[in-house]
């Protein structure tokens, strides 16, 4: 069950946990997925920055939907935009925007995103 308050609403803190799934699902749907594990891309990618505005709850039972996009692929950040939705009657329930930094495997610092990446990023 996940965390919930006294009117059944879903914790603000879930939509964070909502956002990162559909993030990875979208990179899976799109067959890209393998560029942002570190055993096969020899980089990693940390969140740097996570934002979220609020619009409607999520009651516990609701079915989310996430739409998500790339907002903009930087040097070694990429941004990705999500919206959520509540299945049942469609209503916008919230906004959000996760920036991911790629970092070097060997001291965690910022380090370009590869080319490849970027190219795979870039189709579809």
């Amino acid at each position: 069950m996940r965390d919930i308050d006294i009117y059944g609403h879903v914790h603000n803190s879930v939509y964070l946990d909502y956002c990162e799934d559909a993030v990875v699902e979208f990179l899976r749907h799109r067959q890209i997925l393998s560029h942002f594990r570190h055993t096969s891309s020899g980089v990693a990618y940390h969140v740097k920055k996570a934002e979220i505005t609020f619009h409607n709850p999520i009651d516990v039972d609701d079915v989310v939907e996430a739409k998500v996009s790339i907002e903009k692929i930087g040097r070694s950040s990429l941004s990705f935009a999500i919206e959520l939705f509540r299945q049942r009657d469609g209503a916008h329930c919230a906004s959000a925007c996760l920036v991911w930094v790629c970092v070097s495997l060997s001291d965690s610092r910022p380090t370009p995103i590869p080319d490849a990446t970027k190219t795979a990023l870039s189709l579809g």
